[in-house]
């Protein structure tokens, strides 16, 4: 069992003690989501389970969905609701891995597309594959495609 699923049963099983309802039913949705997932990477590999780095990117896309969600309830007026959903976010980015600051990611950037000799726009998705692989959660993609595409042209 990796690291990650052992956070996620022991947090489970802290937060079963505390009656945090809103934890456990969040981290039960995580592991069901791994699961699920596990479920499908049997039936295409020969692996049991999917890999920390294939968590991690769950998770992001956990707190994506969130995050609309928030965005979503706040022009519907339905704060109760937002105020769940933000409580989720906190809990789902517990489990991701520090967030790389703007300073660090610019020479992060620079060195990988002088290592990749990514030139142009057309590396793009060649440099950004390698930045998920290597930097698995501590990304936000959205601002590292812009990033990358505007140190590219």
């Amino acid at each position: 069992m990796s690291i990650l699923r052992e956070k996620f049963k022991i947090f489970l099983d802290e937060k079963i003690k505390n009656k945090e309802n809103i934890a456990v039913a969040t981290v039960r949705l995580i592991l069901a989501a791994i699961k699920d997932r596990d479920i499908e990477h049997r039936a295409k590999n020969e692996e049991n389970e999917i890999s920390e780095t294939e968590i991690l990117n769950l998770l992001q896309n956990m707190v994506k969905q969130r995050k609309e969600s928030v965005k979503i309830y706040h022009d519907a007026g339905r704060r109760e609701l937002k105020e769940r959903e933000e409580e989720e976010i906190k809990i789902i980015e517990s489990f991701l891995p520090e967030k790389i600051s703007n300073e660090s990611f610019n020479a992060i950037l620079k060195n990988l597309c002088d290592e990749l000799d990514a030139k142009s726009i057309k590396d793009l998705g060649k440099v950004i594959n390698t930045l998920k692989q290597r930097f698995p959660g501590q990304l936000d993609l959205k601002v590292v495609a812009k990033k990358a595409k505007d140190f590219l042209s």
